[in-house]
């Protein structure tokens, strides 16, 4: 064989190795986000439950369904905060969104320390 042969799959092997453990960072980081997000929104809908008794599994449904229909991004988490508000104000409950997004932040640091 050749010499360059054996160099090639050596090239091949490293190849293949970095794939596969970017492949299982990959997962692995979209396992940890989807978790966090579903933390998040458990923690959110408790706290609105204890602030306006409504059903926290229902709320949470309600939260996760959104959520994960419109995906991890910035468009998603503002919908949230929206929701939140408007719901809340449903139940005669005002609270300004700057709270709502330490609320949110809040809770977003404790669901990557329990992840953690």
């Amino acid at each position: 064989m050749p010499p360059y042969m054996g160099g090639m799959s050596d090239y091949v092997r490293t190849v293949d190795a970095k794939g596969a453990t970017s492949q299982r960072n990959f997962i692995a980081t979209q396992e940890a986000s989807f978790w966090m997000r579903a933390r998040r929104n458990r923690l959110l809908a408790d706290w609105f439950s204890d602030l306006t008794d409504e059903n926290v599994q229902s709320y949470l449904k309600l939260l996760l369904d959104e959520d994960f229909a419109r995906g991890a991004n910035r468009t998603a988490v503002e919908w949230i905060l929206v929701k939140i508000r408007n719901d809340l104000m449903g139940f005669g409950i005002f609270v300004s969104q700057t709270e709502l997004r330490q609320r949110l932040e809040q809770f977003e640091r404790q669901a990557w320390l329990e992840r953690g």
